[in-house]
């Protein structure tokens, strides 16, 4: 497969309201410094440095993007291919200004659109405390598979979770 044929692959997706960037080292440093003081990341135990090590570590499997609005840094998502029976949704963190303006529903549905080239499944996990990260998935249409005990951290669930493309 040429990258070009390789889902998850590209640079830069340009969506109807926002553009997936690859995430270069100071996105990466914004979005750690965003992420570790809000749940699940602040109860689970990430730290803004784990975070960092995170989104700017080398990791051919594991694509990282900027979510950009008008030129402003507006989430992250990580997406890991190959990942079992299709693509795992790792992270999708749209920022506090930025939420309840479609943005994560339409970043799935560039998910949904890349996936149904390799697989019907997408993957991804949830904190079970995370009532509204739960509640927006499910809206999408993923629904439960497994919970997962002290994957995470222990004492915490995580939620596995698939949507058929």
């Amino acid at each position: 497969m040429t990258t070009t044929e390789r889902p998850f692959s590209a640079k830069h997706y340009s969506l109807v309201s926002c553009e997936l960037r690859f995430l270069d080292d100071p996105c990466a440093r914004l979005s750690s410094k965003v992420l570790a003081f809000r749940d699940p990341w602040l109860r689970l135990g990430y730290t803004e440095d784990g975070l960092f090590r995170y989104l700017a570590g080398s990791d051919p499997s594991l694509n990282r993007y900027a979510v950009v609005v008008s030129e402003e840094t507006a989430g992250v998502v990580c997406v890991r291919y190959p990942w079992l029976r299709g693509p795992y949704l790792e992270l999708l963190a749209v920022f506090p200004s930025h939420q309840g303006k479609g943005l994560g529903r339409e970043i799935l549905e560039w998910m949904s659109h890349e996936c149904c080239r390799i697989s019907n499944n997408i993957w991804t996990t949830v904190s079970s405390f995370n009532n509204r990260a739960l509640s927006f998935y499910k809206g999408v249409g993923f629904v439960e598979i497994a919970v997962l005990t002290d994957l995470v951290a222990v004492g915490f669930g995580e939620i596995l979770l698939q949507k058929k493309c």
